[in-house]
């Protein structure tokens, strides 16, 4: 299948796909104090908490699906088999010099962002995406943010907290309320 096509296909799927809820109540981005003992972060879709001393492992990692799409993904395991996963999407034609797929992707993103404001589920670029069953994955928690520079932030904060401060820090939650 042309990856153009692919691509525009994942995009135009993506207005129907029903939101998780929104957080009640107005906080600054960046760090915070948060629960004593966890790690936190707060998106505009969800949260995700583990206690510190049950992470087993944090990675940052970029791949292709079909070399249609970029993923660039935070996850952090846990030893309860509960693994959150912080991703964003890029589809390959965006860092592509080919015009014209860049801005047949612009236009796909746009009119679907459009459907989904009118449906009152929020912008493409922060939801979850699933194909069932090929996507579905057991125990964990997934999260879209809207720029890579936020997953940076996301393991940068979690290696901090988790790895340097072993939890004795006192910023151990992360709020991402716009990336």
């Amino acid at each position: 299948m042309n990856p153009l096509f692919s691509a525009a296909l994942f995009l135009s799927s993506l207005v129907f796909i029903i939101p998780s809820h929104a957080q009640d109540g107005e906080q600054e981005d960046g760090s915070q104090q948060g629960i004593a003992g966890f790690w936190e972060v707060v998106t505009a879709r969800g949260r995700f908490i583990a206690r510190l001393d049950k992470i087993a492992s944090v990675s940052q990692h970029e791949y292709f699906i079909d070399g249609a799409v970029k993923v660039y993904e935070v996850t952090v395991e846990t030893d309860g088999g509960q693994t959150g996963r912080f991703y964003y999407l890029e589809s390959a034609a965006e860092g592509s010099s080919v015009t014209t797929g860049s801005a047949t992707i612009n236009r796909l993103k746009d009119i679907a962002n459009k459907v989904s404001d009118k449906a009152g589920v929020g912008s493409v670029d922060t939801m979850v995406t699933k194909h069932y069953p090929d996507t579905t994955h057991a125990k964990t928690s997934e999260y879209r943010v809207q720029s890579k520079e936020t997953i940076g932030q996301i393991y940068d904060h979690i290696r901090r907290v988790w790895g340097e401060e072993k939890g004795r820090g006192g910023e151990n939650q992360l709020i991402i309320r716009n990336g």
